[in-house]
């Protein structure tokens, strides 16, 4: 039996966040119709780019990097590579990535490309709100890729995560988006093993073939922030968000799992652990799904005042430092950002 789940907190800053996006007041920008971008007034993504560190790659006519990976940027970070099974309650199975966050040739990529088939089922993976979409483009024919100035389908989600706006990005979809700007997205249904069950959050639509694309795959990307759409289809912000990391690479959230993966915490043990004041991984895991830097395992006086910092943030009946299951229950049904057991 699944645990009750309750409705988060709006995602977006505020109403009127929301109402921007939606009515397209941003200021516009020069987009191409897949999504590669460049935005009026910066650089092309043909162009060689800087970001803050003073890192430099060179971008081809496709946004993607066309130099290696550079050190001590944030693309240098291999991740999982092409090959690695992806699981996520997203989709159900265990699909391959067909390309990780950099290309097996180590030219950064910074995002998935998931290898699911054409009508495969794609669910919200968190609590969020649509801030963009795109529909209405046929699936490829076997074999054919119209090239990069090829619109796509697509769907952009607003998610909070610790706190923290992270969007993310569904490319390549089959037309039959799901989804509207501005409608909410619920998150899985939490198991009583405290980990999401796949395919139970909102239907987003199914994976395809659209766009630039040489065959059936969902490319998957995340962001710091939630940009509000500047206007209907492929000429948005939401089009832009794909390679708004190539302008600005210090937006990137690392990889897409980000939105879905929450430390799994045993509420028998912690509990333990804090009236005993001993130490328990289940103490470092709650720390980390609190958001907290300190990856202590010991149950100690700081502990207890993040406990009771998290109880008000929540509007928690008692303010006792206590993590007890009915407190851990309902922060994770309001947050997503922990799972209980």
């Amino acid at each position: 039996m699944s645990q009750p789940r309750l409705k988060a907190k709006p995602v977006l800053a505020s109403s009127a966040v929301l109402a921007v996006a939606i009515a397209g007041l941003a200021a516009p920008t020069a987009a191409y119709a897949d999504g590669d971008h460049g935005e009026v007034g910066t650089v092309d993504p043909g162009a060689v780019q800087t970001d803050l560190l003073g890192a430099h790659e060179e971008f081809g006519v496709d946004g993607e990097a066309t130099l290696p990976v550079v050190p001590q940027d944030r693309s240098s970070w291999v991740g999982k590579r092409a090959g690695a099974s992806v699981v996520s309650p997203a989709w159900t199975g265990t699909p391959r990535l067909t390309a990780g966050w950099a290309y097996s040739n180590g030219v950064a990529h910074r995002a998935w490309d998931v290898g699911v088939w054409t009508g495969t089922p794609l669910y919200a993976p968190r609590d969020g709100v649509v801030i963009g979409t795109n529909d209405g483009v046929a699936n490829n024919k076997a074999g054919y890729n119209p090239g990069s100035n090829a619109p796509s389908n697509w769907v952009l989600l607003c998610h909070t995560v610790k706190g923290e706006q992270i969007s993310s990005y569904w490319q390549h979809m089959s037309p039959g988006v799901k989804v509207s700007v501005g409608q909410t997205v619920s998150g899985p249904t939490m198991g009583e093993n405290g980990k999401p069950i796949a395919g139970t959050g909102t239907l987003l639509g199914k994976s395809g073939n659209t766009g630039n694309s040489t065959g059936p795959h969902l490319h998957l990307a995340t962001f710091k922030g939630c940009a509000p759409v500047q206007g209907a289809g492929n000429y948005s912000a939401a089009a832009y968000s794909r390679y708004n990391y190539l302008n600005k690479p210090w937006t990137l959230t690392y990889q897409p799992q980000r939105i879905w993966k929450r430390p799994n915490v045993k509420v028998k043990e912690a509990k333990a652990a804090f009236k005993q004041g001993g130490e328990s991984k289940h103490i470092k895991r709650l720390r980390k799904g609190f958001g907290s830097k300190s990856r202590n395992t010991k149950a100690n006086a700081a502990f207890g005042r993040l406990v009771q910092a998290k109880k008000a943030s929540i509007g928690w009946r008692t303010s006792g430092p206590k993590p007890g299951r009915a407190f851990l229950t309902a922060y994770a049904e309001a947050t997503e950002d922990i799972g209980v057991r």
